[in-house]
């Protein structure tokens, strides 16, 4: 997310100058220094929500609405923790519902049209629909090996999670 440019402004004086110093000039015409507000950024997390208390072997886990505190310049990180079955299901429906837009734009095209001998529109969806499960559900087992063996918290570049 970019911050939005129509943010509202705040002042600010330069660090180490006096408390009446805006801009590095003191006095009433002092050309104030515009800092833009910095809108935090959300990042979605697998996990479970705990409860737990933090041991010396375990921290403790992340809740919904933990705020990462950055420096100045950075915007700070807002977590949401989404259960591992939630997170696969939203997996499942993504991968199926890319494969059926490819295949329904493929089979628009005429050489797609002569493949799938089909005699409407709706008849080429239905077609294009029981097309695309296959090739979801093969995306379904590889999301649950990935999310229940925490192949991803190991391994994130090797199962896309970067």
């Amino acid at each position: 997310m970019t911050p939005d440019p129509l943010a509202p402004l705040t002042l600010t004086p330069k660090p180490g100058a006096p408390a009446d110093a805006v801009g590095g000039k003191t006095g009433p015409l002092a050309a104030p220094v515009l800092a833009p507000v910095i809108t935090p950024v959300e990042v979605t997390v697998i996990g479970t929500q705990g409860t737990a208390l933090a041991t010396p072997s375990a921290p403790a886990p992340l809740t919904t609405g933990t705020i990462a505190t950055t420096p100045d310049h950075q915007p700070n990180i807002v977590v949401n923790v989404v259960s591992p079955l939630v997170a696969i299901l939203v997996r499942f429906l993504n991968l199926y519902l890319t494969t059926l837009v490819g295949l329904v734009s493929a089979a628009m095209t005429p050489a797609g049209g002569k493949l799938l001998y089909t005699s409407d529109f709706a008849h080429m969806v239905l077609v294009c629909a029981s097309l695309a499960l296959p090739g979801a559900a093969i995306g379904f087992g590889k999301d649950l090996i990935t999310v229940f063996s925490r192949l991803e918290q190991s391994y994130p570049l090797l199962t896309g999670s970067v």
